[in-house]
């Protein structure tokens, strides 16, 4: 683990919403936050899902959240046989994940939250110990993303993030932060940064799990 906290500033490239066009009777809608580790994962298994992003403003707008799952699920019910979530069970819009999954008889994983699928909700619940807020490449892109959109302000971002003590960035070594960028993030935040490696077989056993 290494603790960064000097300043320095980069460009941070933004979350991308994309659907991939239909080639299999099962449908993946998805996240944006797994999109590197998904596609990095699905290869590794040889598994080819039609994959449909939601756009990465759903994590600061429930109204957004809830019209994109309206519109995914229009999107591929008449394509797919089989309709699975990559999206965290207390993730929610206007409604709970669980009657939107019921609404078009689809799969979802047992999982409450993104950094639950990465890594397992025993090892999130020690790490989260001590006011510690655990963190993927892709949410901190995401928080400066937002900031450059105008969904939040840096005075948004540090009264969400400033009641933690440590912020500790997971890196699965499939798209890591640089330097630079974690420098720059400390400098957002005002609060420690550290970064664990972590490994993709809890996600792996995961997406087997869901679509099979």
């Amino acid at each position: 683990m290494q603790n960064q906290t000097t300043d320095s500033k980069k460009d941070i490239a933004p979350l991308q919403n994309v659907s991939a066009a239909p080639g299999s009777d099962t449908c993946l809608i998805a996240c944006p936050i797994f999109e590197k580790e998904l596609e990095s994962v699905l290869a590794e298994l040889n598994l080819s899902p039609a994959i449909s992003y939601m756009h990465y403003t759903i994590h600061t707008n429930p109204q957004i959240m809830e019209e994109q799952l309206q519109e995914k699920v229009a999107n591929v019910r008449d394509n797919s046989q089989n309709i699975r979530f990559l999206v965290g069970k207390h993730c929610k819009g206007k409604r709970d994940m669980a009657e939107v999954v019921e609404s078009c008889k689809g799969k979802i994983p047992q999982a409450r939250n993104c950094i639950d699928m990465i890594i397992g909700s025993e090892l999130t619940r020690d790490l989260q110990k001590n006011r510690t807020s655990l963190m993927t490449p892709a949410w901190v892109r995401m928080i400066n993303q937002s900031i450059a959109d105008g969904q939040w302000s840096v005075s948004d971002a540090r009264l969400n993030l400033g009641w933690y003590n440590k912020i500790l960035i997971l890196d699965t070594g499939v798209d890591p932060l640089s330097d630079e960028q974690i420098m720059e993030f400390f400098d957002l935040t005002q609060v420690e940064i550290d970064i664990l490696p972590v490994d993709l077989k809890h996600f792996k056993a995961l997406l087997q799990d869901l679509l099979q």
